[in-house]
C-alpha cells in the first residue's frame, strides 16, 4: 500500500500520482477557488507527475511535470493542496 503525502514533500525527480486535491486552511474562503484552478490547470486525480524541480531548502517553488507535458510552477502552500500516491521516489 503507497503513502499518501503532499507534493511539498516530493524531492526533485520524484514520480507520483495525483489522489486528490486537499484543502489548505492557509488559504482561508478562497480554499475552493485555489482548488478550482488547480484543477483547471490539469491537477487532477489520477494525473502524473514529475517533480523537475524545487527551491532551496525543498521550501518551494515546485517545478511539475504534468502527464500531458505541462509544466508548472507551484508555491509552497499550492503544493500542499496537491495529495500524491509516490511511484518513483527519488
Amino acid at each position: 500500500m503507497t503513502q499518501t503525502v503532499p507534493l511539498s514533500q516530493l524531492k526533485k525527480g520524484a514520480r507520483a500520482h495525483i489522489e486528490r486535491i486537499a484543502p489548505n486552511p492557509v488559504f482561508g474562503e478562497l480554499d475552493h477557488l485555489v482548488g478550482r484552478r488547480l484543477a483547471d490547470l490539469g491537477f487532477s486525480d489520477g494525473v502524473p507527475l514529475m517533480v523537475i524541480a524545487t527551491g532551496l531548502l525543498g521550501n518551494g517553488p515546485f517545478a511539475v511535470r504534468l502527464g500531458n507535458q505541462s509544466q508548472f510552477s507551484l508555491r509552497k502552500d499550492e503544493a500542499q493542496k496537491v495529495m500524491c500516491h509516490v511511484v518513483q521516489a527519488a
